[in-house]
């Protein structure tokens, strides 16, 4: 994608760019994603501080217990550190020569082992030249914690993506049980084309869950309590299904509660919530619904409707998925999912639970062109937009 000047085209932009919004319905939503709004003043009790500017950036992450240092992962396939406020000069990584950044596509995020202070294990998750989902394994340099080895590289997944640009999901996540978590989306299209969301035996509209350490020959292991393993037909890797573009996911740091947000297609973006363990085999209805709406005919075996919906007719076009707020510095919003939507920028909280969503409200900050929230290893919670700026979602000084 083009470094586009005009911050007016970078929202428009990013919904062909990553894909996070529908693509085959209405036809007022490029309309609004063409003149982001005003930043409006911090709501109380909290206030956005600007840490960094980077190149496109999508994602930011660190180890758990990490804490002087985040990680920023940017498109077109560098991920930078920044150091007590520094970016430093040298990416961690860079993976720009392998990477594919035309139309959704892009590195998209990474996610550290929960070991990764002994083992220097870490994996990324990005588009290959033709288009196709890699996840890889690397560990950091022993010469520098800040920087990677790229001779370390060892493929884990290769998902074939080939025939459309949009809908690559691009979550990576350790769960509370300290297995790999991603979500690739149903391959692309309008209307899941390739009707990959029900078919438990296609990789694509899913979320999987693997052990990401080697299993004799294989690249990693499939964890015995997988729902489908066994299941002819099935691919193991699958834990839960029905899903459109799960762009970005999360677990409660503090319960191992699971937050999955599904872009839609037409009408209605959706929050899916699962308490811990609970979204083990669970249906999350695509192509069959979009959100709690019918979108076509056809069985969808234990539909798990949605607790959070948003109406493209409110002005929203693309839910971006956050995070549960465990930052012992933010008491006020202390259990609330933080989300927004690229094209309005709003950032909204919501105490979730199994049976709905509760006080759902703007948070009263806005980041335009958001593309992405990011944890770092103490808890803290940014939001990242794609025009470079990344923010920290700090107290209210």
């Amino acid at each position: 994608m083009p470094n586009f000047r005009s911050a007016s085209l970078v929202a428009a932009a990013l919904l062909v760019a990553l894909g996070v919004g529908g693509c085959g319905g209405r036809s007022d939503a490029g309309a609004r994603s063409s003149t982001p709004p005003e930043r409006r003043p911090e709501g109380p009790g909290v206030r956005l501080e600007q840490v960094g500017s980077f190149e496109q950036p999508t994602y930011v992450t660190a180890p758990r217990g990490e804490r002087r240092r985040v990680f920023v992962v940017e498109r077109e396939g560098r991920i930078r550190v920044l150091r007590g406020g520094r970016t430093l000069d040298q990416p961690f990584l860079d993976l720009s020569e392998d990477v594919s950044s035309d139309v959704e596509r892009g590195l998209l995020s990474m996610a550290f082992a929960p070991d990764y202070e002994r083992s220097g294990r870490f994996y990324v998750y990005f588009t290959d030249a033709g288009g196709d989902i890699r996840v890889q394994e690397f560990r950091r340099s022993g010469a520098s914690e800040n920087v990677a080895d790229p001779g370390s590289r060892r493929e884990l997944l290769r998902i074939e993506h080939s025939k459309y640009g949009n809908h690559n999901g691009g979550q990576l996540q350790f769960g509370p049980d300290e297995m790999l978590y991603l979500a690739p989306g149903d391959g692309g299209g309008s209307g899941d084309p390739l009707a990959s969301a029900q078919d438990l035996g296609a990789p694509l509209g899913k979320l999987l869950r693997i052990d990401p350490r080697p299993d004799g020959a294989r690249p990693y292991a499939i964890p015995e309590d997988n729902p489908f393993v066994g299941r002819r037909g099935a691919r193991p890797e699958v834990y839960a299904y029905g899903l459109r573009n799960p762009y970005r996911f999360s677990f409660d740091r503090e319960t191992g509660d699971l937050t999955l947000a599904d872009n839609g297609e037409q009408d209605l973006e959706e929050v899916d919530f699962a308490p811990r363990g609970e979204g083990r085999g669970a249906n999350f209805g695509w192509n069959r619904f979009e959100g709690t709406r019918r979108y076509e005919d056809g069985e969808a075996p234990g539909h798990v409707e949605p607790v959070l919906t948003r109406s493209h007719e409110e002005g929203v076009c693309s839910i971006i998925g956050g995070y549960v707020i465990r930052d012992p510095a933010l008491p006020a919003l202390r259990g609330r999912y933080v989300y927004g939507d690229l094209c309005t920028g709003e950032l909204r909280v919501a105490r979730l639970t199994a049976a709905g969503a509760e006080g759902d409200r703007p948070l009263g900050a806005e980041v335009p062109s958001v593309a992405s929230f990011g944890e770092d290893g103490t808890g803290r919670v940014y939001a990242v937009s794609l025009q470079g700026e990344v923010f920290r979602l700090a107290p209210a000084s």
